[in-house]
């Protein structure tokens, strides 16, 4: 066992004794006891640098791996890795998954080069995550903007409609891909079944970040995911609360995509690293392995009770309110008094807990595979604790105003284009040559080739942003 005492996945790291890559790894580490002068060359090394070491432990290198020879290769995989991706698919009822060792965001940009090219239109809602907005750079493609309903009560947006998507395709015919973030960080889910039924219809290509909805396959307790509901590419993040290292995610394409798994691997070929981190990749099949097991679902369908046991005391508690969401992995409380902010800094600084997020209303809590019931009871007496004092909020927290910008030029030939660096206070009527975005959730305020307004100067904290020197 990798002895990895502090991280989430210590749990479900080489659990399945029968997972393909995995095997490998451990059977040309401890059997064949090779002589390697290859990359990476800490590889058997017992020469480690100690802060190294004390963290991780030896054998984390020890199964560091390139692609050395008779291992596969997760760039045209045909051993190992096509046998372990073929049984996740088969889990999540896919027609193909990809293992991504670059988060989710590499399986977004992915997805958008296998459908869009330069000078397509792409329908995007504003909530969408910065990684689109790289992949609107490196495709060429225009996005067509559109405002998703936004819930002022807890300064959120909400879930897209199927009637908001119908409008939208009729007003706009050469529409190519339709992106939706569903669910939204705080666990709001899009109507993906009725959207997936019109984009089908007008031959759009619907492709979901579905980052935050990676357990919904696992618990009749959470939504449907968006493959069983019709889209045609999905990618989950299996780090956020799956229990995988970080950046390890995955990728799915539907029985009846559009969009062809091929060029798929093709486009990952082009924003992947050529040397990828088996520890990652093997956290990831560990992962699904976990969470599609007996065990995993025993122990997962625990923090679904402990989740829905805590939430119900808490709406109990005068003072305290729940956000109603899709998915009770997913808490966004408010305490009376209290900006989200203030909410943020007391927990953290009197009982030493750290939210996921938070804004001017409430703070945002994930629980997962890894989420242990003392954690669930910490987390209760402290929010108990804080809504018995009284408050009066001193931090008047205005919402994140996110105003849709006026496009001057395709974010691509913005992003290409000659740049000068402005102070903020005099870039009213100039185009910004960079995205700016509040972090997380990731959502842009601008996006290269927009209309900076007076409105936007407010939401920018640095001095200085890059405009287009036209």
């Amino acid at each position: 066992m990798i002895s990895l005492e502090n991280l989430a996945f210590l749990n479900i790291f080489y659990y399945n004794l029968s997972m393909k890559v995995i095997n490998l790894a451990k059977r040309f580490n401890h059997s064949l006891k090779r002589f390697l002068f290859t990359t990476s060359v800490h590889v058997q090394s017992k020469i480690i640098c100690n802060p190294a070491k004390s963290l991780f432990g030896s054998k984390v290198f020890r199964n560091d791996f390139s692609e050395i020879d008779g291992f596969d290769n997760i760039r045209n995989p045909h051993g190992a890795f096509w046998d372990s991706q073929k049984q996740a698919a088969e889990i999540y009822g896919a027609k193909k998954s990809f293992y991504l060792y670059n988060g989710s965001t590499s399986g977004i940009v992915a997805s958008m080069l296998a459908v869009l090219k330069d000078g397509d239109r792409v329908l995007l809602p504003r909530n969408v995550h910065i990684s689109v907005i790289q992949g609107l750079i490196l495709s060429g493609a225009i996005p067509e903007w559109f405002m998703p309903e936004k819930d002022d009560k807890w300064d959120l947006f909400s879930g897209v409609m199927a009637d908001d998507v119908s409008d939208l395709l009729r007003e706009h015919g050469d529409i190519k891909a339709l992106i939706l973030t569903s669910p939204t960080y705080e666990g709001k889910k899009s109507d993906i079944a009725g959207i997936a039924n019109l984009c089908h219809e007008h031959g759009v290509v619907l492709i979901v970040d579905e980052a935050h909805g990676a357990l919904w396959n696992f618990s009749p307790e959470l939504p449907f995911t968006a493959i069983e509901e019709g889209a045609d590419v999905s990618i989950q993040s299996l780090h956020k609360n799956a229990s995988a290292l970080n950046q390890g995610a995955i990728l799915h394409v539907s029985h009846h995509s559009m969009v062809e798994d091929e060029k798929i691997q093709q486009a990952l070929n082009l924003v992947n690293t050529t040397s990828p981190s088996f520890p990652i990749l093997a956290s990831v099949e560990g992962a699904v392995s976990f969470l599609s097991s007996s065990k995993g679902r025993k122990k997962f369908n625990c923090v679904i009770e402990e989740s829905f046991s805590m939430i119900q005391k808490l709406e109990s508690i005068d003072g305290i309110e729940i956000l109603k969401n899709d998915d009770v992995t997913k808490l966004f409380v408010s305490v009376r008094g209290l900006s989200g902010y203030e909410l943020s800094d007391i927990l953290f600084e009197k009982f030493r807990i750290e939210d996921e997020l938070c804004n001017s209303k409430g703070v945002l809590f994930i629980f997962g595979s890894g989420t242990e019931k003392n954690k669930f009871e910490r987390l209760y007496r402290a929010l108990k604790s804080i809504s018995s004092k009284s408050y009066s909020s001193m931090n008047q927290a205005s919402s994140n105003e996110y105003i849709l910008p006026e496009m001057k030029l395709p974010p691509r030939k913005a992003f290409f284009s000659k740049g000068r660096k402005v102070r903020k206070e005099e870039s009213a009527g100039l185009i910004s040559k960079e995205t700016v975005t509040f972090y997380p959730p990731g959502i842009a305020v601008l996006v290269p080739g927009e209309k900076i307004s007076r409105e936007h100067i407010k939401m920018i904290e640095k001095d200085y942003i890059e405009v287009v020197d036209e």
